[in-house]
């Protein structure tokens, strides 16, 4: 997905033919949360991702990828290097990995 996650909020809903107030109950938020996320001026609450996935019958571990992209694209948008800086990033994922693994305390 090239868009921000509250724009694919806003194509959901709008393609199913939801109000605000129906998705809005539906993943228990209030209306004007909704409309400021998919507005880009509120970021998407983690925990709504679990109904959002059930609601629209959505592959959950899609949607986590989706929401962990958009939060990396945000932290490095910025940068000019970023394909460097994403390989380091997987590097150091990869070494934390190892040492929470070997620490037996490795979650998901």
């Amino acid at each position: 997905m090239k868009e921000t996650f509250g724009e694919y909020i806003h194509k959901l809903r709008s393609d199913n033919g939801l109000t605000w107030t129906k998705l809005a109950a539906a993943l228990d938020i209030d209306q004007s949360t909704l409309s400021k996320i998919e507005n880009g001026k509120r970021n998407v609450p983690e925990e709504i991702l679990p109904k959002l996935s059930s609601y629209f019958n959505l592959d959950l571990k899609k949607l986590e990828h989706e929401y962990l992209s958009e939060k990396i694209a945000e932290l490095i948008y910025p940068q000019e290097e970023t394909k460097s800086l994403l390989k380091a990033a997987e590097e150091k994922a990869k070494y934390i990995r190892t040492i929470k693994t070997q620490q037996g305390t490795i979650k998901f």
